[in-house]
């Protein structure tokens, strides 16, 4: 099982301090996959804009240089619009995480200075979540959550959907929970995640047969390691949900382990020699020829 470096060249990665932020409760599915499925309950709050802003500041103060936007699903906050605009005259990067159901709520210029990832999975399976995407004209990459039913099939057919009709320049190749946690916590709450050996084939066949033109973002998961960035031994992500609840490690949320703040210049997880937050990015050689 060699790695296909013939068909790709891979990129450096730009690391920056990271907040995410859970802005509503509300949401319209209840995805298996769902990383923050244990906090976000059945009341359908939202953050309120002054919450919010009070906790752009903060982060800020601690050096904070991107928002992520999630839920819930964050197209459903009725502030969104204006969180992006707070977002930008701070010149804090947006990624918005959703599953495109609301798209058509929107146009193009509400997203002005920010990103879209839409999340290829639920219970319908992956392949038939990319074909059910409203077509609006509004850019986004797409982000394909592999369970342990993905095949090589519903991967490719998946990315070439979205390249064809939606115009996807990214596509984003990720488990649903992570790979390599010693504490086996997150491995053991979800019962349909890809065994850590047949994810690392599932990805070697995809970059092998893919024939698109996007580029390939791959999540590391403890599994792929990086030619070009070096091991970052600081954490990156914290995660801020309404009522200013902290969760430092993404992969703590499901377990609900809160704490009372957040530092990016130390490392709270279990000290693996780089973070598994972290990922590859990958795009076709014949962009260079």
């Amino acid at each position: 099982m060699r790695f296909p470096w013939n068909k790709y060249e891979e990129q450096k990665l730009e690391r920056r301090n990271t907040l995410q932020m859970f802005i509503t409760n509300d949401c319209d599915l209840r995805c298996r996959g769902c990383f923050a499925r244990n906090i976000i309950g059945e009341d359908k709050k939202n953050m309120s804009l002054e919450e919010y802003l009070k906790t752009i500041e903060i982060f800020l103060k601690k050096g904070g240089k991107q928002i992520n936007l999630l839920g819930g699903e964050p197209l459903l906050h009725p502030e969104l619009k204006g969180m992006i605009g707070i977002n930008r005259k701070r010149g804090l990067k947006t990624t918005i995480y959703t599953n495109g159901s609301f798209l058509g709520r929107y146009v193009p210029t509400d997203f002005t200075d920010a990103k879209l990832r839409v999340s290829l999975y639920c219970k319908s399976g992956a392949a038939k979540s990319a074909e059910s995407l409203p077509t609006t004209g509004i850019p986004f990459d797409a982000n394909f959550m592999v369970s342990g039913n993905t095949d090589l099939g519903e991967l490719l057919g998946s990315a070439e959907y979205v390249e064809k009709n939606h115009g996807c320049k990214t596509f984003f190749i990720s488990s649903i929970r992570e790979l390599d946690n010693p504490r086996k916590e997150f491995f053991d709450d979800t019962e349909i995640t890809m065994p850590v050996l047949k994810y690392k084939e599932l990805v070697h066949q995809f970059l092998e047969e893919y024939t698109g033109d996007m580029a390939i973002h791959v999540s590391k998961r403890g599994v792929f390691e990086s030619t070009t960035t070096a091991a970052d031994n600081k954490c990156r992500f914290s995660n801020y949900f309404i009522g200013g609840k902290i969760i430092q490690c993404p992969y703590d949320v499901v377990n609900l382990k809160f704490q009372p703040d957040y530092d990016f210049g130390e490392r709270h997880c279990q000290q693996n020699n780089s973070c598994l937050m972290s990922k590859i990015i990958l795009k076709p050689k014949q962009k260079y020829s």
